[in-house]
């Protein structure tokens, strides 16, 4: 094997490299040797199999991995060379042609290192935001929340459904006229304020009583009807106290209701802080580091970032009105064009973020991503299985998600180096100072 540096700039670096017929071909008859120990075929012993038919038969099987192993090799060899401490990327190949038998194979090989940088002193100068929560704000949540997940109580005979109640309900079916029991059921449902679309028989509970009755007929199929009788109402108590609410739900009295939803608030402001906090605190590293990023680095990250633009600009929805034209999409270099200065930013922070991760030791640990991965299960439980599917299958998107929780505990060991001001906010004026951030990110 011969090899030989053709390019060097910034951080790439390309060789041209050789690999001689000769080694080829001896690393083919040691693959062809070691398959031939227990080769199998009609009219031989298992491994007896003369040399020459199992080189036939295994000839393009052995060849690729032949081929395989000396590039590797040869990958090996050529990255010693170059004395590179940090591979930014492993090493990828072009071959100069196609591979003929008995010939020599040309191929350049590539690869990026890694930039290097010094970490400069964490001395980081930021805005630290602390929850501001009144009383007012915890007596509206608490209004909010006796609306939204009411308590129930049974109700006198005489009580009419309303909206927001719990009915019980027997459904018998008859199709064609016939009962069915096996179509028969019972069931349990709120009813919504507002009904949607689709599920018109929930309306017609209201201003029943226990006992009494009505039709249905589901669209999905008119031989059906089932007729629906209220077993039992349960009234949504949305005008109690909040003693009474705090009682009726298992807690000792309002003021752990109150605590309760206090701390809520402020784990919701807390969150929101988080995202400012670690704004101002990339954005000092931001003037703080300079320096090339690896050109394969850089079209994964603009590559994601392009799809991500495509799909937050929803370019493919529907136009809302016959009379408006549609905008002209823009082409995937426009985009890019577009787009340019902020992967680049975002690549050189994550390479800070990434060496100061290895300085300061910080990794993250199985129950890490578990708690990540339960954390977006409990904001969507209704998708929980999707969400399971979806990491267990992409295997990229799980490596994204490890990359984000590395990113957390990084941010939050920055914030225990930093100093400044203490300013109380509310939800409200997080929202606004967020909102601001992303505009100033459009623009």
């Amino acid at each position: 094997m011969k090899f030989e540096k053709v390019k060097s700039e910034g951080l790439r670096h390309e060789y041209d490299v050789v690999i001689s017929a000769e080694d080829i071909e001896n690393r083919v008859v040691e693959i062809v040797q070691d398959k031939a120990k227990t080769y199998k075929m009609q009219g031989f012993r298992p491994g007896h199999v003369p040399l020459n038919i199992v080189r036939s038969s295994v000839e393009a099987t052995a060849t690729k991995e032949a081929l395989d192993a000396l590039i590797s090799n040869a990958s090996r060899a050529v990255v010693k060379e170059s004395k590179v401490v940090r591979l930014a990327t492993n090493p990828m190949y072009k071959l100069k042609g196609q591979y003929e038998k008995g010939k020599d194979l040309g191929l350049t090989l590539y690869f990026d290192e890694s930039p290097s940088f010094e970490l400069k002193l964490y001395d980081l100068k930021i805005e630290k935001i602390v929850p501001n929560v009144t009383q007012q704000d915890v007596d509206e949540a608490i209004k909010r929340t006796i609306d939204a997940s009411p308590v129930y109580e049974k109700t006198a005979p005489d009580y009419v459904v309303k909206p927001k109640d719990m009915v019980s309900y027997q459904a018998t079916c008859y199709n064609n006229g016939v009962e069915s029991k096996k179509k028969s059921f019972s069931n349990a449902v709120i009813i919504p304020d507002i009904i949607p679309e689709g599920a018109e028989f929930l309306g017609k509970f209201i201003g029943k009583k226990v006992g009494e009755s009505f039709d249905f007929v589901p669209a999905t199929d008119k031989n059906l009807k089932y007729k629906i009788e209220l077993k039992s109402i349960e009234q949504a108590m949305t005008d109690i106290t909040p003693e009474d609410y705090a009682k009726r739900k298992g807690l000792s009295g309002k003021k752990v209701l109150e605590d309760t939803i206090k701390e809520q608030m402020e784990n919701e402001i807390n969150d929101l802080a988080y995202i400012y906090h670690k704004s101002q605190i990339l954005e000092q590293f931001s003037k703080d580091y300079k320096f090339d990023i690896p050109q394969e680095v850089f079209d994964r990250e603009m590559g994601i970032a392009i799809a991500t633009y495509k799909r937050e600009e929803g370019s493919d929805a529907p136009i809302s009105k016959p009379t408006q034209k549609a905008e002209k999409k823009k082409s995937d270099e426009e985009i890019r064009k577009e787009l340019k200065d902020v992967v680049n930013k975002r690549c050189i922070l994550g390479y800070v973020l990434n060496r100061i991760s290895e300085k300061e030791k910080i990794t993250i640990t199985e129950a890490d991503i578990n708690a990540a991965l339960n954390a977006e299960i409990y904001k969507n439980p209704m998708h929980a299985q999707n969400i399971i599917d979806y990491y267990t299958k992409n295997p990229g998107a799980l490596d994204f998600k490890k990359a984000e929780v590395l990113e957390r505990k990084v941010i939050e060991f920055l914030l225990t180096k930093t100093t400044g001001k203490e300013v109380k906010k509310t939800k409200a004026e997080m929202e606004k100072i967020l909102d601001e951030l992303l505009k100033e990110d459009d623009e």
